[in-house]
């Protein structure tokens, strides 16, 4: 994204902006609808929790990594401290990568 947000800053384009925040666990992904109108979505636990990580209002960062993630990942990472999760019970440990 750097990269692309420095070749859009020449062409006097704004940077576009950009987050991912990663949970792990089973879901289901794909087209519902009519055929007038059809969104691709995700719907299960991950995404809620997906949701609920790109909320942390403490962590302004554009990667943002679930605890369950976290533990299954050999990647160093920077913890964020535990937080609260719109839709989920308990808190959640939070973590983003170091370059971030």
């Amino acid at each position: 994204m750097t990269h692309l947000d420095q070749a859009r800053q020449r062409q006097g384009l704004p940077p576009l902006p950009f987050g991912a925040a990663l949970h792990l666990g089973e879901m289901l992904w794909g087209n519902i609808g009519t055929a007038d109108r059809l969104d691709f979505t995700a719907i299960g636990p991950p995404s809620t929790w997906s949701a609920g990580l790109k909320a942390v209002p403490a962590a302004r960062r554009s990667v943002l990594i679930s605890g369950a993630v976290a533990a299954e990942t050999s990647t160093k990472l920077i913890p964020l401290g535990e937080h609260d999760l719109r839709g989920i019970a308990t808190p959640c440990a939070v973590f983003t990568l170091p370059e971030d």
